[in-house]
């Protein structure tokens, strides 16, 4: 166990700028976007009527009904946190297509290989990496993003004389929207898990740029099969099959797309007023998917594949 603890931990050492500083520099960018946001409109009102508009707001603000500005704080909360879900992804995928390539390519895998670490281990380290370490770490990233957003948002209420306390911190549902993002990267974790093993096998098997074996394989697999299947056996059917797999897809690389509208059954987008809570339940209904289950036994045995692989595989 601690011999597990400790890859974990190098791993975290090895990638801390990707892990830590990508959700920390999204929540900087939020904020500074807030900020000339709030600049630029003060500028327009003041040049369009004398500042008549930051009044009429200043005013009005405090006659807003509360479930609207919750509703409008849910939003945004929910939004970020899908962003967040689409970049966790990118990070990830880089990761782990390096994660068994890059000490073949340097020649470092000699050095582990002479520790008493098994290719097991070091397997499935870098998917626990993956699937609970850099999203625990992105959940901590968001949470700061969100403070230091309200922070910001909450002097500039006081600029125009509102109270910051009644009218945004009191409406801010934490539990659920951080709690949905939460069980977000849990489910995004188990739809993508096949695509994690594939992504490892490629990472252990390739020679070089194991992108090309992790995305273009699978794209000129599908391409080829889609085309036989249209010009020789006159089957168009398979096009449904490519839309059950961009849905597959869609709920691992944003877990909130069935929460937000975007349909279970179809490829169509049609917005929802949906809260957090509303979201976690719509997401826990994935576990009712037999498809989530098939993907699950698709991805353990990559994983599989990939640490036998990697035990015969030490140099490039």
């Amino acid at each position: 166990m601690k011999t597990f603890k400790a890859l974990l931990v190098r791993e975290y050492w090895e990638h801390r700028g990707a892990f830590l500083k990508t959700p920390l520099v999204i929540g900087i960018v939020m904020s500074v976007v807030l900020i000339l946001f709030y600049l630029t409109t003060d500028r327009f009102a003041v040049k369009m009527n004398g500042g008549e508009l930051t009044d009429f707001g200043a005013k009005s603000i405090g006659s807003v009904d509360p479930a609207n500005i919750q509703f409008g704080i849910d939003v945004f909360m929910l939004g970020s946190a899908s962003l967040y879900h689409f970049v966790l992804f990118f990070v990830l995928f880089f990761f782990i297509l390096g994660s068994l390539y890059d000490d073949r390519k340097d020649g470092s895998i000699l050095f582990w290989k002479s520790l008493p670490i098994s290719d097991t281990q070091t397997v499935l380290s870098k998917l626990a990496t993956a699937t609970i370490v850099a999203p625990l770490i992105f959940v901590g990233g968001l949470i700061v993003s969100h403070l230091l957003f309200f922070v910001i948002l909450s002097l500039i209420l006081l600029l125009y004389g509102i109270n910051p306390f009644t009218v945004l911190w009191a409406n801010v549902n934490y539990i659920n929207n951080w709690g949905a993002f939460l069980i977000g990267c849990m489910m995004q974790a188990l739809w993508l898990l096949p695509v994690y093993g594939w992504f490892l096998f490629a990472s252990s098997f390739s020679k070089r740029r194991p992108f090309l074996l992790a995305v273009f394989v699978p794209v000129m697999v599908g391409f080829i099969w889609y085309w036989y299947n249209a010009l020789v056996n006159f089957n168009v059917l398979q096009v449904g099959v490519f839309k059950t797999i961009g849905i597959y897809l869609a709920k691992g690389f944003s877990p909130f797309t069935s929460g937000l509208g975007f349909s279970t059954e179809s490829l169509d987008f049609n917005p929802t007023e949906q809260t957090g809570i509303e979201v976690i339940s719509s997401m826990m209904n994935g576990f009712t998917n037999p498809s989530l289950y098939y993907g699950i036994v698709f991805g353990a045995v990559m994983v599989g594949v990939a640490i036998y692989v990697r035990r015969y595989r030490n140099t490039t």
